[in-house]
């Protein structure tokens, strides 16, 4: 018969098994703290990449204002150039006959003439120059005519740019036009134009490849701050005609500047000359700075003595110089680079006062794991359920282990936990992805309907699950005609809703002025989104650009589904396919260019694929032919009533069955002259 232990060796037993138990803590509290700096650690360069996240994203909105400027000058080069040789052969009696040139006015005794007799100072600006209008050489009428050509353009330029402040064109003939208009008392021409850096660097001998620049940051008075030129030269051929620039406020990219989420340290640009031109000290009242402070007076001082090597840190790559980190961020569309600085060790007490509260958490919920597990636990228990809070842990804060080495049993937990954060954490990317590209699709959509006696207008949008890219415009062009698009992006997400907005501002810079052919115009805006398409994005387009006094409609079609034709009768037709491929795929495209006479009552319904191509629940394709249906011999009351027919059909034949692309539906209702005919009530307010 076995005996049982005896009472010392009962005492033994338990102080060796709190000794272990105690060795076993301060262990495991060693460990923690081991484990606490290497969180720490990770969680830095987890920081850091969190920080070079928000630096690129900060440094997308210069660029987007940067490309914006830089296209727009282009698009105005492109319009001078393209304008001489039709000018060239014009007299100078000619050209001064009539609008704009018969506004210009002399002024004999201060020598110079100028456009102050503008009717419209709203759409142009003013035109001054030295010397008299009349008797003057065929290049300076050519270059004058120019000058007014672009003058009646600029007026694109406040709704595209509200970071451009002026835009102007000095031509060798020693006159310039500018925008926004002033008198030409307070808008004299100076000839020191000519000794100032934007028209030195954009001289044939200093830019041979007639390549766009930046130069140097100037002072544009109280009202204005300092300024960042954006320069081009002009060429009619060979002959060089002059410099035309935009000014980008300084005050509008600190204002960017300020929206820099991050709450440690601070960003600021630099320019090509080492010259800051943001910063949220340095320029907390940016108007009322006349000078651009140099990057050694905007630094901490243990960074001062290493300006050369922030300037050739790789862009993108966190860098820590004398205690600081560094990120520099290189822009594309300007030879500028956007600094990021923050102490080293005020990232370090931001983490560690962030972690502090939880450790102490941990420590004090595994004293009394330890105490539980003393009484009630063994070890088929206890060393699983730790490793699964480990895990569990881990998955957490987005650090995916591998399932470590548990009873059978366990297992299940392990891998069913590892599945689920997976699935969460890839289900809230796509979930922000897909907020920020509803977002950006929702903003470039007209707000209002237009109110016009001679047509009625009115369509919507009905965003998909995966967010595409559709959108639909409407705006006034040149004399009266109003111009109309339904496009489709290819592609999902953001990209597709920045190309998106790309591709609006595009067409409406050069469809707006209606000085073009509507066939050249998109194949104009076709080739600027071709260039340095890297991403081989495209858009298909519907555009068409309305006379409502004869009911004349001029279109183009590039890829997209031909938009149906109801006539009052109830006849229903596909309007002719003009030739065209989807814009952006390639450059140098030719768009033939068609045009239909509308009669009164007719109504034009565009839409884009996602109409014709609903699905229902036996993967059959909406089609065209239910469609034309839908209004044979019942042609619509007006506009939001055809739209709504066609969004009600869809939906019944989906039957619920959720749709991949959007649909986007536009119905244009000529009225011509039977004013009378149903108008909706709510035309002004466009439908999303």
């Amino acid at each position: 018969m076995t005996s049982a232990p005896s009472s010392g060796q009962s005492v033994n037993l338990f102080k060796n098994y709190n000794r272990l138990i105690g060795v076993a803590y301060t262990l495991l509290i060693l460990a923690l703290m081991v484990f606490f700096g290497y969180l720490l650690h990770r969680k830095m360069h987890e920081e850091i990449d969190l920080i070079r996240g928000h630096v690129a994203r900060h440094g997308q909105f210069f660029e987007f204002v940067l490309r914006s400027s830089a296209d727009q000058l282009e698009t105005f080069r492109m319009s001078a150039g393209s304008s001489q040789p039709e000018q060239s052969s014009a007299s100078g009696p000619t050209l001064l006959a009539q609008p704009p040139g018969a506004w210009l006015r002399e002024d004999a005794d201060l020598g110079l003439f100028h456009l102050d007799a503008l009717p419209d100072r709203d759409a142009g600006g003013n035109l001054v120059g030295e010397g008299r209008l009349q008797t003057r050489s065929p290049e300076f009428y050519a270059d004058l005519s120019t000058a007014l050509r672009l003058n009646s353009e600029w007026s694109s330029l406040v709704f595209n740019l509200p970071n451009a402040v002026q835009a102007r064109f000095v031509s060798i003939h020693r006159f310039h036009a500018v925008l926004p208009w002033e008198r030409s008392a307070e808008l004299p021409f100076d000839p020191e134009v000519y000794d100032g850096p934007v028209w030195i660097l954009g001289q044939p001998a200093n830019n041979p490849d007639h390549e766009k620049y930046w130069a140097p940051v100037s002072f544009a008075g109280l009202d204005r701050g300092l300024v960042a030129p954006v320069a081009a030269p002009v060429y009619s051929g060979q002959r060089f005609v002059g410099v035309l620039s935009i000014d980008t406020s300084i005050d509008y990219l600190n204002r960017i500047n300020s929206d820099f989420n991050y709450p440690l340290g601070l960003t600021l640009l630099v320019d090509q000359r080492q010259q800051v031109l943001t910063h949220p000290e340095l320029y907390a009242k940016p108007l009322e700075v006349d000078t651009t402070p140099d990057l050694a007076s905007a630094l901490p001082l243990a960074l001062i003595g290493e300006i050369d090597r922030l300037r050739q840190l790789p862009s993108g790559q966190p860098t820590t110089i004398n205690g600081y980190l560094v990120i520099r961020h290189a822009l594309i569309s300007a030879p500028w680079s956007l600094f990021y600085v923050a102490p080293v060790s005020a990232l370090w007490l931001e983490l560690a006062s962030d972690m502090g509260a939880p450790m102490v958490g941990v420590l004090l919920g595994l004293a009394l794991l330890m105490a539980l597990t003393y009484v009630l636990t063994s070890r088929e228990f206890v060393g699983p359920a730790a490793k699964l809070v480990a895990h569990i842990a881990a998955e957490s804060n987005f650090q995916p282990a591998t399932i470590p080495v548990v009873p059978s049993g366990w297992r299940p937990w392990f891998e069913t936990i590892t599945h689920a954060f997976h699935e969460s954490m890839q289900l809230v990317a796509l979930r922000q992805e897909l907020d920020i590209a509803a977002k950006m699709q929702q903003s470039i959509l007209p707000r209002r309907w237009p109110e016009h006696p001679g047509y009625v207008l009115w369509g919507t949008m009905r965003s998909a699950r995966e967010v595409g890219g559709d959108f639909y415009d409407h705006f006034e062009v040149a004399d009266g005609l109003r111009g109309l698009a339904v496009a489709d992006v290819s592609g999902k997400g953001i990209s597709a809703g920045l190309f998106g907005m790309v591709s609006k501002t595009l067409l409406r810079s050069a469809a707006t002025p209606g000085d073009l052919p509507i066939g050249e115009m998109i194949a104009k805006v076709n080739d600027s989104l071709a260039e340095d398409n890297e991403s081989c994005m495209f858009v298909t387009l519907f555009y068409a650009r309305l006379d409502p006094e004869t009911g004349c409609l001029d279109f183009v079609n590039a890829g997209h589904p031909s938009p149906l034709l109801i006539h009052a009768d109830g006849q229903v037709a596909e309007l002719a396919l003009t030739w065209g491929m989807a814009l952006g795929a390639m450059d140098g495209l030719d768009y033939a260019a068609s045009s239909v006479q509308l009669r009164s009552g007719d109504t034009l319904l565009m839409f884009s694929d996602g109409v014709t191509e609903a699905m229902n629940e036996a993967y059959e394709e909406f089609g065209t032919k239910r469609l034309s249906a839908l209004f044979v011999d019942q042609p619509p009351p007006d506009p939001r009533a055809a739209v709504e027919r066609v969004l009600a059909a869809v939906d019944r034949f989906a039957n619920g069955v959720e749709q991949s692309d959007d649909i986007t539906c536009v119905a244009l209702r000529y009225r011509g002259a039977d004013p009378e005919l149903d108008v909706p009530a709510d035309t002004a307010e466009a439908a999303s």
